[in-house]
């Protein structure tokens, strides 16, 4: 990659011995791309996948359905790039910009059918992390941590922030008819006062006092100890329970979909055939949890801390960890 880089910069400086980076359908998974400078280069659905980006510049670059999962993206530069179709599950893109840069649904097969998706965050962590006058119609932020982002004069209709925690962005300027704002997991009051002033609602998910969870638990471990007799079963579908310590409880059977976990203590826990389809585990701490028949499926897992953790087959039953990404 560093050869290509070479060429690709005497290419843009016009000298000899020099080719345009133009890469298809590459695994560029886990490698160290670091500062390197891809201005005005093709990316065509190319797999980042864990790689190191940090200060990487894309400038003008065609990076059309590629995949930039739990990628490290800091300072990374977007601007005017094509990012239609690309996905950024779980990456960290603090301070990196993508102003005027494009990720809409990617149309680029010439059919309005086209079922790739609109670019997609979920889970990312976007702090300070630059949209200026970037073009984000039906973009996904489900899970995603956005903390003093700026989407000044961006084109924000119909993007969701689903489960998303907002804080301090910046929304001057942008087009928001039809965003999604109902079901976001926790919204500062600056936030809210500019979704309002866009005569649109804005939610929270509902977040319970620790004497209530305490008590809930409680129920649930005599549902659990007595097969289903007594007691009652922990369903908290949508709940803020960011940072709460729950250390070695019982959360065996319990259903925590679309849950805000970010942050929480789950060491030693019981996580037998839980349900947490949806979740956002984003830096929970699951050292040596059990997690055998739990469904993480499409959980926001950055940063989760995992060393110890059971996994696999609940003995007996055909139930398996699902969706867990190490």
């Amino acid at each position: 990659m560093r050869r290509l880089e070479e060429l690709h910069r005497n290419w843009r400086l016009g000298r000899p011995r020099s080719q345009r980076m133009m890469l298809a359908d590459c695994d560029l998974r886990k490698l160290d791309l670091s500062l390197m400078d891809f201005t005005d280069a093709y990316f065509l659905r190319c797999n980042f996948e864990r790689a190191s980006l940090r200060g990487a510049v894309f400038r003008d670059a065609i990076l059309t359905g590629s995949s930039f999962d739990e990628a490290d993206l800091t300072g990374a530069v977007f601007e005017r790039a094509d990012l239609r179709g690309a996905v950024f599950h779980g990456s960290d893109m603090t301070r990196a910009s993508l102003s005027a840069a494009d990720l809409r649904k990617d149309f680029s097969q010439g059919a309005e059918q086209n079922p790739t998706a609109a670019c997609r965050f979920r889970g990312a962590r976007l702090e300070q992390t630059a949209f200026v006058g970037a073009k984000l119609i039906s973009v996904d932020f489900a899970g995603a941590f956005l903390l003093e982002a700026d989407f000044s004069g961006a084109d924000l209709r119909r993007t969701s922030f689903a489960s998303a925690q907002l804080q301090g962005i910046r929304l001057a300027g942008a087009e928001l008819e039809g965003a999604d704002f109902t079901a976001a997991a926790a919204v500062d009051e600056a936030t809210r006062d500019q979704v309002l002033a866009a005569s649109l609602p804005v939610g929270s998910a509902p977040r319970l006092s620790e004497t209530d969870v305490r008590k809930r638990l409680g129920d649930h471990a005599q549902w659990v100890d007595s097969l289903g007799r007594n007691g009652r079963r922990l369903e908290l579908e949508g709940f803020d329970l960011s940072g709460f310590d729950l250390r070695g409880v019982n959360l065996g059977a319990a259903k925590l979909v679309r849950c805000l976990l970010a942050r929480a203590n789950l060491k030693d826990a019981w996580l037998l055939a839980t349900d947490l389809k949806g979740a956002n585990l984003s830096e929970a701490n699951l050292t040596a949890a059990d997690l055998r028949g739990a469904d993480l499926s499409d959980t926001h897992q950055r940063g989760l801390i995992l060393p110890g953790a059971r996994t696999g087959l609940i003995p007996g039953l055909s139930l398996t960890t699902r969706g867990l990404r190490v």
